[in-house]
């Protein structure tokens, strides 16, 4: 059995809803993408790690997954891991990485190991948003579920967002069942899963700290030369912030977190990383520099050492299926992303799991 298991990254999860009927999904449209692209007969399975963990319990949580999909039967493993979820399974790969146990076997069942917008060199928007926001995270990532969800216009969005800022400032970081439920328009026990990983993500954040480009570089020397299975790494860079009138009026909240993230990013890196080189996917491309970033992540720290299996125009949720043309995105970063450019992205993605 070939399983190809999708590590989601920072604030991940898997899915919120009935396990035959999910109502919103982290890796959203990806499996139809996938099989779209004729990928031959494979299980998916996604894991669901500590949403904002330190990487270390996040390696851990993923080697309890792989070896309960090892024991299940899988002969044969895919790893694809989208930001932090691509360090997670580099890790996890890497001989040198001695936060979890022996692995030897465990290593000879990874056949590919494909990253997407992954912080490899880290991000300078761990060193900037400092701990004291973590109290507003609950309420911008929950603002992002409704948003995938499709369910909210401005005066909802702002309301919401007061509310739950107003909530933190009182040390109750997350909304309540009945909230969840009525603004989301979900059911129940929809709503009670997104609280459970609301709670998780207040209380537990460690990997704030190790996504800094300082944890990650002191990091990555102890891990040079460990790599059994070499990451093919997938880049994504968006627009340049800055004013534009039609997002502003059609979704201000949106696009004002899109401009502070990406301003927060956009910086050179420190040790020379150099801008990432490789194929465009898609017509549509820009040109990158060295602060260029997908509103969350530098186009510099996505790969390991400069090399990109592809190149693709959108921000760092459009790359999931959480894109502004199927109306479920929370980042207004005017990359225009649409299916078209999806599927390409994901069928040059299945493309890892054939060629080697």
């Amino acid at each position: 059995m070939e399983v190809v298991v999708f590590v989601p990254g920072f604030f991940g999860f898997g899915a919120f809803g009935h396990p035959d009927r999910p109502l919103i999904e982290y890796f959203a449209r990806v499996e139809d993408a996938l099989l779209r692209a004729h990928v031959r007969p494979m299980r998916f399975a996604v894991h669901q790690p500590p949403p904002a963990g330190s990487l270390a319990e996040r390696v851990r949580s993923l080697h309890d997954r792989i070896a309960e999909l090892i024991a299940a039967g899988a002969r044969k493993l895919h790893l694809v891991g989208h930001s932090s979820g691509g360090l997670d399974a580099r890790l996890l790969a890497n001989e040198k990485y001695s936060a979890v146990p022996p692995r030897g076997e465990m290593l000879g069942r990874i056949a590919t190991l494909t990253t997407i917008s992954a912080p490899f060199k880290g991000t300078p928007l761990a060193r900037r948003i400092g701990r004291g926001a973590w109290l507003a995270v609950p309420a911008l990532w929950f603002g992002s579920i409704l948003a995938s969800r499709g369910r909210l216009r401005l005066a909802g969005q702002v309301a919401t967002v007061a509310n739950l800022l107003k909530r933190a400032t009182l040390q109750q970081p997350t909304p309540t069942d009945q909230l969840i439920a009525q603004l989301a328009d979900v059911d129940d026990e929809t709503a009670h899963q997104i609280r459970r990983f609301l709670e998780d993500v207040s209380r537990d954040h460690g990997l704030v700290d190790d996504l800094t480009p300082e944890a990650m570089g002191e990091l990555n020397r102890g891990l040079e030369g460990g790599d059994r299975v070499e990451p093919r790494n997938f880049v994504s860079v968006s627009p340049h912030a800055g004013f534009s009138p039609i997002a502003f009026a059609t979704a201000p909240l949106h696009r004002a977190l899109y401009d502070l993230t990406y301003a927060l990013t956009a910086s050179p890196p420190r040790d020379g990383s150099p801008v990432p080189r490789g194929p465009w996917i898609g017509a549509r491309r820009i040109a990158l520099t060295d602060t260029s970033n997908d509103g969350i992540v530098p186009a510099w720290s996505q790969t390991l050492r400069g090399d990109a299996a592809g190149i693709v125009l959108g921000d760092h949720l459009d790359v999931i299926g959480h894109y502004e043309s199927v109306g479920a995105t929370f980042l207004r970063s005017g990359s225009d992303f649409d299916d078209a450019r999806f599927r390409a992205l994901w069928s040059d993605v299945a493309l890892s799991f054939t060629e080697r």
